[in-house]
C-alpha cells in the first residue's frame, strides 16, 4: 500500500519523469537518500512501471484518433487468446481494454487520416481472428488528455 510520501513521489515523477532525485526530494520535503530508496522500491514493486516521453500524435503526423469497439464471435478462451495475441502485435493500437457492456474490447488507435483508417480497417482489423462486429468512433476534438493519476488530490 502506498503511503502519502510514496504518492507525492509518484505525483512529482508523473509531472516530470526526468526530475533528479534531489529535485523530487526537495519537492516532497525529504532528503535525497530516503527519496532514492523509496523511488527504487516503487520501481521494484511495480508502482512505477516505466518512464517515457509522451509524444503528441498530431505533431507526429497521426492527427486522427479513433476508438474502435469490438465484439467477438465467441468468448471461449481459445478465441480470446487469438484475438489478444493479434492485437498485441499491432503497433497502431496504442491501447486495448477488455470492457463490460455491449462490446468486449475498446481499442485506441492513432492514424494519419480517414483514408489511412479505412485502409487499416479493411486490411488489418478485419483480418484479426474472432471479430464479429466492429464499431468506430472518430475523435472530433480533445477536451482533456493526461497520463497523470490523481494520487494527491481529494
Amino acid at each position: 500500500m502506498l503511503d502519502k510520501t510514496d504518492r507525492l513521489i509518484i505525483d512529482v515523477l508523473q509531472q516530470d519523469g526526468r526530475a533528479s532525485v534531489e529535485t523530487v526530494a526537495d519537492r516532497i520535503g525529504l532528503t535525497p537518500t530516503p527519496t532514492r530508496r523509496r523511488i527504487r522500491r516503487l520501481e521494484r514493486d511495480g508502482a512505477i512501471t516505466t518512464y517515457a516521453a509522451i509524444a503528441d500524435p498530431e505533431q507526429c503526423d497521426l492527427a486522427m484518433t479513433v476508438y474502435v469497439f469490438v465484439r467477438l464471435e465467441h468468448r471461449s478462451l481459445k478465441h480470446i487468446d487469438k484475438f489478444e495475441r493479434a492485437i498485441r502485435n499491432l503497433a497502431e493500437v496504442v491501447r486495448c481494454d477488455l470492457v463490460s457492456g455491449s462490446y468486449d474490447y475498446l481499442m485506441l488507435i492513432h492514424l494519419q487520416d480517414m483514408a489511412t483508417y479505412n485502409q487499416y480497417l479493411h486490411s488489418v482489423i478485419a483480418n484479426v481472428p474472432g471479430i464479429a462486429q466492429i464499431e468506430s468512433s472518430v475523435v472530433i476534438g480533445n477536451i482533456k488528455s493526461t497520463h497523470r493519476l490523481a494520487l494527491t488530490r481529494g
